[in-house]
């Protein structure tokens, strides 16, 4: 090719970039245009568009139905469950208000309710007195989480008046559930003790989560610092923040073959095998280690 050819067809391949690139600008430029706020991604502004609807459960319905109730349109229990009862109340708040009749509390639903859901504390739930707000029951905690713990600990034969008051008769069953279960004895119903009662988390953040998962209630737990057999999940340290929000006391462990994530040392292999296979219905991969 001679150099006057290949000065053509450089000219030529040149202006063929230039129109490519006017056009994605151009076909680029209305959508651009329309865009009232640049600095909002359409992800962020995705993430607002929030709803809570029939089958839902937790703290966030829970609210949903104290704020209903407030307004005298939600006569049932509070039990943190998106049933008929609560839909019928949010079509009944919707047509009060001039809203969209749906059943469904969407984003303006909610924001008409005065809920940010944004702001609500995940709570635990207890397959059959329902849910409370946060992770812990203790003496400043609501009349309503208190009295929801004091029903839990009648079931497991404590004799308390179900008032709503963390008193010393409460502590005191706390206290005793706690030496017989073999965990830290401080009267306070902390996480670990809840879970051990049967709560669970409202969270979705673990890996493979089981919402019917319940953890072990074995009164004859043999849980000790001493003992031989470890409930180990194998993770390395990055993933000891993700296993505490199911098992706070959870420590990073090391051995010479390798390190894991401790979730409780026991004297009996029969026990380290119950909560071994709880953390794996939640989606951990875990197993029994011997020391």
């Amino acid at each position: 090719m001679s150099i006057s050819g290949l000065f053509a067809t450089t000219r030529h391949t040149a202006r063929l970039s230039v129109k490519l690139f006017l056009g994605v600008w151009l076909l680029g430029a209305p959508a651009m245009a329309q865009t009232p706020n640049q600095s909002e991604s359409p992800i962020l502004m995705a993430q607002r568009q929030i709803s809570l609807r029939e089958g839902d459960r937790g703290a966030a319905v829970r609210e949903l139905q104290q704020q209903l109730n407030r307004n005298g349109l939600f006569p049932a229990a509070i039990d943190g469950v998106y049933g008929s009862a609560t839909t019928r109340a949010v079509r009944h708040f919707q047509r009060i208000r001039g809203l969209e009749v749906s059943g469904i509390a969407d984003d303006e639903t909610l924001d008409e309710l005065g809920i940010d859901l944004d702001r609500l504390t995940v709570g635990l739930s207890h397959p059959d007195h329902g849910f409370i707000n946060g992770d812990s029951i203790t003496p400043t905690s609501s009349s309503e989480d208190i009295r929801t713990l004091q029903r839990v600990l009648r079931m497991f034969g404590f004799d308390l008046d179900t008032d709503g008051v963390y008193g010393a008769q409460t502590e005191q069953a706390v206290r005793a559930y706690e030496r017989t279960a073999g965990l830290p004895v401080d009267g306070i119903a902390d996480q670990t003790t809840l879970l051990d009662m049967g709560f669970s988390s409202d969270s979705q953040n673990g890996p493979g989560r089981n919402n019917n998962a319940r953890p072990p209630r074995s009164a004859g737990s043999s849980r000790s610092s001493y003992g031989r057999y470890v409930a180990a999940i194998i993770a390395g340290p990055s993933q000891l923040s993700n296993v505490r929000q199911d098992f706070p006391n959870a420590t990073v462990e090391r051995t010479s073959q390798g390190e894991y994530i401790s979730i409780g040392r026991f004297v009996d292999h029969e026990d380290a095998d119950d909560w071994a296979d709880f953390a794996s219905e939640l989606g951990y991969e875990a197993r029994v280690l011997r020391d």
